[in-house]
Order: structure tokens, then C-alpha cells, then sequence
């Protein structure tokens, strides 16, 4: 399955949503310890327009929202201690970020700058961004102009890196002055700064707050942007009716008045793929309304969002309507996808499905993707392939990978794969991935396997 700029687009945006929302439970819905509801301090303390710090730092003056070992430390020890909490896998657990972020919550606002000077320090360019993000939304919240400025004349990394500090200023900012969040990026547009890796990357944050406040507004204001940044804005804009459902049928509306068809058909698919992510049921539920001749499309964009959240039911939808001929492509899209995060799970439901040469570039995938993790299976798999090339590449694939872990194992494996003397010979002398160009008999492929991992 190829991936759209469209699903692209979305894609980023369910993980920057996933971003903001840790940080604003972090802030001010993480339960204390004691099981009362947190709060903000900085709706419940004083606010510093111009934050400043000194180089010792102060002890946040908390209402709850992080542990209470953190109340009593300098700013310096939160964000050892908030680092320490992001280590390992934590960027893809919410709930990792969200104790991190309420960590970086006990910074007191008269240290935030000393603790963006601090962070400049950091090696870790994803903990930096999040953590900048945090800490320039909270300075953002009393002075967005200000927190902007910092965010502009201290960029960290390069690229979307670069960007994220002004996402989270622009978030916050948005949230009480859209207007002049709207009138800086224009100035950015003005100054060439423009592009996925400027100005625009603001956009989503922005237009979320728009339409939040005024949907015939934020159309109004989509209309004045071309380009890359006009995906951005529409990506934004459909966030703020993923969990309001009037807010959702208005923003759908807006959609079908879109005079371009490319950009209605582009606002259609980023829609349904942010909606399959937050609402699967209604996203179906709309795809299902819509023009007979749209659906594949939609189809494609919604099954290929619920293959990282649900993929059964994506590999269901995605299959669903599907030619003959385009079967094997599904096939293989969904166990490229699906083996990556759950091989074992993607080996059950490739074994479940109706055998036949129409699985061979799916049981390709499947064997690239197991070969590092068990070589043992992904050779049985690769013997499965029907089609005589194919099956001595993924082979020589699954062989390679198993010689690296049990060169007599692997051997032995080999011999007793049915291929012949001058297919066995390009498996001893191929890389992983090449393709030999030998074609061998047209013997039937042995038993299906066990799924890997199956006992």
C-alpha cells in the first residue's frame, strides 16, 4: 500500500495530538498520589510574562500533578528525573510521557528559561524537543509573542526538530489569540520562511484552535494558503471535530463546498484516517455514505490507519472490495505493516487466510520481516512461496539471517528445502534481498509452517 502525502500528513498529526495530550494530562489531569485530581500551576500560581531563572534554581510551588518526591527539587533535578522517566521505549507510551511531562509541570515559571538553557545541553535531540515543546507551551500560555521569539532565536536540531518548539508555542498561544498566532505566520509566509519545515508546521496547531472557535473563520482563513501548507492547515482543522460530533458534521460540510475536487478528495481521505484512529465505528460508518465510486480510496486511507491501532479489522477493510488482480498487493501491504510491530499475530491470520499464489508477495514480506527474529520459521515460510524466484530470494533471505545465529542449523535447513543444485548454490552465495534470477522446478510448496513464536 502506498502512503499518501495525505495519510502521510495525518499520520504526524495523531502523533503530535498524542504529544499535546500527554502534555496537557501531564499538566493538569494526572491523578496525585493521594488520588485527588491534579491542577495546573500555572492556573492556580503566579504567572511570569518574562520568565526568568537563576543558575540554582527554585523549588516549584506545586498543587499536585507530579509526585511529591519532585516538589522539593531544583528545576535542574526535574528534568534529570523527567529524562530519566523517557529512557527506553517511553516515547511510544503515553503514560511514560504523560509522568515526564508532569514532572516538567513543577518547574516554577521563574525558571523556565534557565531550564530551556539547560535542556540545550541534553544529547537526546527527541527528549530536548518534547520537553522545549512543554516548557515554551507553558511560557506561551502568559506571553505568546515572547515564548515565539525565544523558540525562533533558539532553534534546536534542524528540520521538523527545529519546528517542534514552535508547535508548542503556537498551541498554547492559539488557544487565547488565534488572530495573532494567524498574523505571525503570515509574517513567516511574507519572509520565505514557508514550507513543511517552517511556518507551516504551525499550521495544524492553529487551524485546530480556529476551528474550534469559528469553523466558517478557519475555512475562510484556509483559502489565503497554497502548498504544502494548505494539507497542514486542513490536517489542523479536521482535529477539532475527531470527538465533537456537530463540530465534525460542520467541519464535513465545509468539506464537500471545497470548490477543488483534488483538495476535497484529499480533505476527505485525511478526515477518515484521523477519524479511523480516534472513532473507527463512525469513520466506517461515514466512508460507507459516501459516493460508491470515492470508497476505495477512503478505504485505502482508513485501513491502512487502523493497521497500527487495530489490524485485523484494517487488514478486513482493506481487503474488503478488492479485485483478484489487486489482492496481493493488499495481502502483502497488510503483513508488511502487521509483521513489523506483531509478527506472530501477522503469521496467524496469514496462515488463516485461503492459501493459493495470490499470498506470495505477502509470505515475501512476512520472510523479510521475520528473518532477523526467527530465521528458523521465516525459512519454513519462504518454502511456502509459489513462485520459483521468489522463493529461492526469500530463502536466501531467511538463510542468511540463520547462518549469522546457527551456520549447521541454517545448513541443514537449506539442504532440505527442495530447491535445486544451482538454486542452492545461489542461496550460499547471495545477500539478503538480492535477487538471483534462477528459476527452479515447479514442485508444490510444503505444508504451511507454524506461526513464529508458536509453541
Amino acid at each position: 500500500m502506498k502512503l499518501t502525502p495525505v495519510i502521510i500528513a495525518g499520520s504526524v498529526l495523531l502523533w503530535l495530538g498524542t504529544l499535546a495530550g500527554a502534555y496537557f494530562l501531564g499538566k493538569g489531569h494526572v491523578a496525585a498520589p493521594n488520588g485527588q485530581a491534579g491542577s495546573s500551576r500555572m492556573n492556580a500560581g503566579t504567572t511570569a510574562s518574562s520568565p526568568g531563572g537563576s543558575p540554582q534554581g527554585k523549588a516549584g510551588k506545586t498543587t499536585g500533578t507530579a509526585p511529591a518526591e519532585a516538589r522539593s527539587l531544583t528545576f535542574k533535578q526535574i528534568i534529570a528525573k523527567a529524562k530519566s522517566s523517557m529512557q527506553g521505549g517511553a516515547m511510544q507510551n503515553p503514560r511514560a510521557m504523560m509522568k515526564a511531562m508532569a514532572l516538567i509541570e513543577e518547574i516554577a515559571p521563574e525558571d523556565i528559561m534557565a531550564a530551556l538553557a539547560e535542556l540545550e545541553n541534553g544529547t537526546d535531540p527527541q527528549q530536548k524537543m518534547i520537553f522545549q515543546m512543554a516548557l515554551l507551551g507553558r511560557w506561551a500560555e502568559s506571553d505568546g509573542p515572547a515564548a515565539m521569539k525565544y523558540a525562533e532565536e533558539h532553534p534546536s536540531g534542524s528540520g521538523m526538530m527545529a519546528q517542534m518548539g514552535k508547535m508548542g508555542v503556537a498551541t498554547a498561544w492559539a488557544e487565547k489569540d488565534p488572530e495573532a498566532v494567524w498574523q505571525w505566520y503570515k509574517g513567516q509566509e511574507d519572509a520565505g520562511s514557508g514550507g513543511m519545515f517552517g511556518g507551516n508546521m504551525v499550521l495544524a496547531s492553529l487551524f485546530a484552535s480556529m476551528a474550534g472557535r469559528d469553523t466558517d473563520q478557519a475555512f475562510k482563513r484556509l483559502e489565503e494558503i497554497d502548498g504544502p501548507g494548505k494539507m497542514m492547515a486542513l490536517a489542523g482543522l479536521m482535529q477539532a471535530g475527531l470527538f465533537d460530533d456537530e463540530k465534525r458534521q460542520l467541519v464535513l460540510k465545509k468539506i464537500d463546498a471545497i470548490p477543488d475536487e483534488t483538495e476535497r478528495k484529499q480533505a476527505r481521505q485525511m478526515m477518515l484516517g484521523q477519524l479511523a484512529m480516534a472513532a473507527p465505528d463512525q469513520a466506517l460508518e461515514w466512508m460507507k455514505s459516501q459516493p460508491a465510486a470515492e470508497q476505495g480510496e477512503l478505504r485505502q486511507s482508513a485501513g491502512t490507519m487502523l493497521m497500527m491501532s487495530d489490524p485485523k479489522r484494517g487488514a478486513s477493510i482493506l481487503l474488503e472490495g478488492a479485485t483478484e488482480a489487486e489482492k496481493p498487493d493488499r495481502y502483502a501491504a497488510v503483513i508488511g505493516s502487521w509483521a513489523n510491530f506483531d509478527t506472530n499475530a501477522a503469521g496467524t491470520w496469514l496462515r488463516e487466510q485461503s492459501q493459493g499464489p495470490h499470498l506470495d508477495k505477502a509470505r515475501e514480506a512476512f520472510v523479510s520481516s521475520a528473518s532477523e527474529k526467527d530465521p528458523e520459521s521465516a525459512m519454513a515460510w519462504a518454502g511456502t512461496i509459489t513462485d520459483p524466484e521468489a522463493r529461492v530470494t526469500s530463502t536466501s533471505n531467511a538463510y542468511q539471517a540463520w547462518k549469522k545465529k546457527d551456520p549447521a542449523a541454517a545448513e541443514r535447513a537449506l539442504e532440505g528445502a527442495g530447491l535445486s543444485a544451482e538454486q542452492l548454490n545461489t542461496v550460499r552465495t547471495s545477500a539478503p534481498s538480492s535477487a538471483p534470477g534462477i528459476h527452479g522446478t515447479d514442485a508444490p510448496p510444503p505444508p504451511l509452517p507454524p506461526v513464529v513464536g508458536a509453541e
